[in-house]
């Protein structure tokens, strides 16, 4: 008898099963993050379709406040208004709560943190956002869809983290590569990114027809010392590889980013990992499932994008 029937699921389990499924997660995803058969994810799906709760049978005790229409409810809204207060959160359920029995958020993988503050711009900073923006003004859509978008990014456990590199070309996107811990030189960085994940993306692009040749192609990276170092600017040059000349503490510029915002709180909200092992994991079944249209609006949004640079006279935009 398999160790995993949906009867026999802790509500927990089938709680994440549902959330991660109406966050669009495939029954695929869902029984390789969390190891159960594709045919139990499915069969605990359709039994809360059919009747509507989680629950086996009624337990002794006092009853939960938050029944689990409620819990599916908070769970929508602490989604859509991730950036809002408990309090304000509160206020737009449809069943009135205590502020601590909003101890069922933390059951769902939900935690409360800092929004990031945007990277200092000077003068001279703007001036370089504004000569990018304007010298693309008039780029087409097929000339974004041949820059290769990349950066790092580091996703924490606790006090533990780690640092992944990926890039993207379109809706077209590379292999995730985590980086070894400890390793930030330049010579690094090529035999830990440039090698196995940049170089293989790149001659992929050429296969499928993006461009004809690497030099038809332009690689986006931030001014970061392992991007800009000797070693790193002697290799892009003896593979052909050009890069656009990117202003400073940019990041609003870079789809990727967006992609990383979105990742972290999927894999924070929907897999909620304990161990570097399940962080790991749940990174790569998030990039892997990285929705198409999602990343072809990346690419549309990109000549927008140059013009607000423009409209804000150098100044952070929104992504």
């Amino acid at each position: 008898m398999p160790i995993y029937k949906a009867d026999q699921q802790n509500q927990g389990i089938r709680g994440r099963i549902i959330g991660m499924h109406d966050a669009g997660a495939s029954i695929q995803t869902i029984a390789t993050f969390l190891g159960i058969p594709p045919t139990t994810i499915h069969d605990t799906i359709r039994r809360f379709h059919e009747r509507g709760h989680l629950e086996n049978f009624p337990i002794a005790g006092q009853p939960r406040k938050l029944n689990d229409c409620n819990i599916r409810e908070l769970a929508r809204v602490v989604q859509q208004n991730c950036c809002d207060t408990l309090v304000s959160i509160k206020n737009m359920l449809t069943v009135d709560v205590s502020i601590n029995t909003f101890k069922a958020i933390h059951g769902l993988g939900k935690r409360s943190c800092i929004a990031v503050k945007k990277p200092y711009l000077s003068a001279r900073h703007m001036q370089r956002r504004l000569d990018l923006a304007r010298g693309h003004l008039h780029w087409t859509i097929e000339d974004w869809s041949k820059v290769v978008w990349t950066d790092e990014s580091s996703f924490e456990l606790g006090r533990r983290s780690m640092m992944v590199w990926g890039a993207i070309c379109g809706p077209i996107q590379s292999e995730l590569i985590i980086m070894p811990p400890g390793q930030r030189r330049a010579i690094d960085f090529i035999k830990n990114v440039y090698e196995p994940g940049l170089l293989p993306f790149m001659d992929k692009l050429v296969e499928v027809g993006i461009a004809e040749n690497r030099e038809g192609l332009t690689l986006m990276e931030d001014g970061a010392p392992i991007h800009t170092a000797i070693a790193s600017q002697e290799w892009r040059d003896q593979h052909q590889i050009r890069k656009l000349n990117w202003p400073p503490n940019s990041p609003d510029l870079n789809p990727i980013e967006n992609l990383w915002f979105k990742m972290k709180h999927i894999v924070t909200c929907l897999f909620n990992p304990k161990t570097m092992d399940e962080l790991t994991a749940a990174i790569n079944a998030v990039w892997d499932d990285l929705p198409f249209d999602h990343l072809e609006s990346l690419l549309q949004s990109l000549p927008r994008r140059m013009q607000m640079v423009i409209d804000q006279n150098g100044a952070p935009t929104r992504w």
